[in-house]
């Protein structure tokens, strides 16, 4: 089930056994090596062999790493309290009044002010917003936009005082499975909460019914709260956005998925712009069934139901059961890939669609316009 959310010789035995069941035999040798040279300097080279052989073993590990990295994000890291008011004067009365829903979020700085990056489903709905610094000042927030399919969404803050700490963002695409990393957040309203592990998996996995999504896989800890908050590398950069954990009791099981950061990027850039837009309106991911059902001559790629009137796809002479297999040459397989591979791009740019439309393959171009809904800012 897919959920939201979100030193005694003792010691230094059980030190080294951690280590051996993340990193085998190997891990622990390694901290069996660093007892036998403690008066030596953490990034002195021990000698695994004699003198004369040239194999060496470097050690440069920082035991404070986790908590440098803490103080550098923790106080980007921010709480948001959502409330949304009843629909109806039964839901006000037996419902308990408003609903309020707690989760988390960071602030960032985009084009010179600052807004808050947190998921969807965290604001989705709310009347009301306030966002609850670390050192615990509260700002009034305002619903800066959000997109269901990718989970992410933005708060922008109403008069926020000066002095506001804006978060590092990190490299996602740049991290290595087994990498350490951190989740900070507010997991059941118990606040700035820091839980660590390490990068379990990344790319397309699948993460609801029918839904495969580019995510990074953690076991750090994320739980009902964490939604929106950072994960951040050992450097205190941000790489990557809690959002959801995989679970058959509700609780944390070891297995959370964050959303790279150069994803939330790129959706902080169209929900803030309104673009790429190109106007595609409704794809579904294609399939044998579905080719056979409609008579396409390929089971590849993403189908187009039918393009927005007026849109830069349509004026580009895109039309419906057209099926794109792949863009700017990279394949397609579902609708999530296809939007991740418009939204690399920005408002002006000239976007390749590979095509096919019955038995003929085409090459459409398609300039990448504003959404004609997106607000002025």
């Amino acid at each position: 089930m897919q959920q939201r959310a979100g030193v005694s010789g003792c010691a230094l035995l059980a030190l080294a056994l951690a280590f051996g069941v993340v990193g085998g035999v190997g891990g622990a040798y390694v901290i069996c090596q660093r007892v036998l040279a403690r008066t030596q300097p953490a990034d002195q080279t021990l000698s695994t062999a004699p003198s004369t052989d040239t194999t060496k073993l470097v050690v440069t590990s920082d035991e404070n790493a986790i908590v440098k990295a803490v103080k550098k994000a923790g106080p980007s890291v921010v709480k948001i309290v959502a409330a949304q008011e009843p629909v109806s004067p039964w839901e006000y009365f037996y419902g308990g009044g408003p609903r309020v829903g707690i989760g988390s979020g960071f602030i960032v700085t985009y084009k010179g002010r600052q807004v808050v990056l947190t998921n969807h489903h965290v604001i989705a709905g709310a009347q009301r917003l306030v966002v609850k610094l670390t050192d615990g000042r509260q700002i009034e927030g305002r619903y800066g936009g959000s997109e269901e399919s990718s989970d992410i969404g933005v708060v922008e803050l109403v008069d926020p005082p000066a002095g506001l700490k804006s978060a590092t963002l990190g490299d996602s695409e740049a991290l290595q499975i087994g990498e350490w990393v951190i989740a900070i957040g507010n997991p059941f309203d118990y606040e700035n909460t820091v839980t660590v592990g390490v990068v379990s998996a990344k790319g397309y996995r699948p993460v609801g019914e029918d839904r495969y999504q580019d995510v990074i896989q953690t076991d750090a800890a994320i739980n009902t709260g964490n939604s929106g908050g950072p994960l951040v590398n050992l450097a205190g950069a941000v790489v990557g956005v809690n959002y959801r954990i995989y679970s058959t009791t509700g609780a944390t099981v070891g297995i959370g998925f964050a959303i790279p950061i150069s994803t939330a990027e790129q959706m902080l850039y169209y929900l803030s712009e309104g673009g790429p837009w190109i106007g595609l309106g409704e794809t579904v991911p294609n399939s044998m069934g579905l080719a056979q059902y409609l008579g396409l001559a390929t089971a590849d790629g993403v189908v187009l139901v039918e393009p927005v009137p007026g849109g830069p796809a349509a004026k580009a002479g895109l039309r419906s059961r057209d099926v794109i297999v792949a863009v700017d040459g990279a394949p397609v397989r579902n609708s999530d890939e296809l939007r991740d591979a418009l939204l690399k791009h920005r408002i002006g740019d000239t976007i390749t669609l590979s095509v096919q439309r019955g038995a003929e393959k085409l090459e459409v171009q398609v300039v990448a316009g504003r959404h004609p809904q997106a607000r002025n800012r």
